[in-house]
């Protein structure tokens, strides 16, 4: 995708706050982790949601908890405001958003899952004038994938957070993965390491950013193995006008990272997360022509039933913050998308009770 989605903050939480986390963890992990001792995990995939619609709405939060899914993030450290529901908490997954010398002290948290930086494989400078930035790859520091400075920030986290948290698991930076070749973050990256990142002279996107990520934090250690093994899941985006177009790009991923899908030729296993995804030109949550509610079928039986898919979570946000974007040369017929699955006042909609349904196992 191009500069879209949510106006995400670049703040961060004081550490005081993450340490409330600690010893939040959701029953779910425990399933995950047995399940990383077997061969497969096939339909224990977790169901979650990804927005900034929970933040400072105690009405849509206690929706959320109601609905059975298993994880939420907001691209911040910790959850954006006090709760009523103690599943606020327990089932919040942190993110680092960018680099940062602070971010060793962000990351001492307690909670199940720690997320990588978001989309530093993008240019995503503020949509509109004051805005937000939308991805951390509009900064060279981090589109600069063999940047040694951006290895031992990366080494410097994952130590503070298993010194926290001992058996936490760690997700990878979060690839929008735009590269309409579908290489799954493999394809070139040379002149990634030379990209200024300046409005006058940028690239749209690093079409190889996790795999020279990859070679550049695999020669340093974090702990007891190297900080590309120290990662238990692969994060990547996806958004698409077809639930065809969104699987030939999980099975792309489960495809190019087969070594560390199946913990082979010196790689430890991991498991895959799609952390965003959602269905483009969709203008109505209510989805009255069905087509949105086929898109999320179609693509979360897929990741059910497959042995290396272990989470995702949709991209849940209202015309209000859904900027449309162009996709493999397809321009947007509107300005904005909606995909919310819980509405600003709180309330679930059409799409959201049937994502909520799915999820449980309760729509075929």
């Amino acid at each position: 995708p191009g500069p879209h989605k949510r106006f995400s903050s670049m703040a961060r939480a004081a550490p005081v706050a993450l340490i409330a986390l600690a010893g939040a963890t959701t029953a779910a992990s425990s399933d995950l982790r047995g399940a990383a001792e077997s061969s497969s995990f096939a339909g224990l995939g977790m169901c979650g949601v990804a927005t900034n619609m929970l933040d400072f709405n105690d009405a849509a939060m206690n929706t959320f908890c109601g609905m059975g899914l298993d994880f939420w993030w907001n691209w911040a450290t910790v959850p954006r405001n006090i709760y009523s529901e103690s599943c606020a908490w327990k089932s919040f997954v942190p993110m680092i958003w960018g680099t940062d010398p602070a971010n060793p002290k962000l990351a001492k948290t307690g909670a199940a899952w720690l997320m990588g930086y978001n989309e530093p494989d993008l240019w995503g400078p503020p949509p509109i004038p004051g805005g937000d930035y939308l991805a951390s790859g509009t900064f060279a520091p981090t589109f600069q994938c063999g940047n040694a400075e951006l290895a031992r920030n990366w080494q410097e986290l994952v130590m503070a957070y298993k010194a926290t948290n001992p058996k936490g698991e760690i997700l990878s930076p979060s690839m929008a993965d735009a590269d309409p070749a579908n290489r799954a973050s493999t394809g070139e990256s040379s002149s990634c390491n030379a990209s200024p990142q300046t409005p006058q002279n940028h690239m749209p996107w690093c079409p190889g950013w996790l795999r020279c990520f990859r070679d550049s934090v695999i020669q340093l250690q974090c702990g007891e193995t190297n900080c590309w093994d120290a990662i238990d899941v692969l994060q990547f985006h996806a958004y698409a006008y077809t639930a065809e177009e969104v699987v030939d790009k999980i099975k792309a991923w489960e495809r190019e990272w087969a070594d560390d899908m199946e913990g082979v030729n010196g790689r430890t296993k991991k498991t895959l997360w799609l952390t965003e995804f959602a269905r483009a030109g969709a203008v109505d949550s209510a989805d009255p022509d069905g087509q949105t509610r086929a898109f999320m079928k179609g693509i979360v039986e897929y990741m059910r039933a497959s042995p290396y898919v272990s989470g995702w979570s949709w991209f849940s946000q209202d015309h209000e913050s859904f900027a449309s974007f162009t996709i493999k040369d397809v321009a947007p017929a509107t300005a904005t998308w909606t995909s919310d699955i819980i509405d600003a006042e709180g309330k679930a909609t059409v799409v959201g009770e049937y994502y909520s349904a799915l999820c449980r196992g309760e729509q075929r």
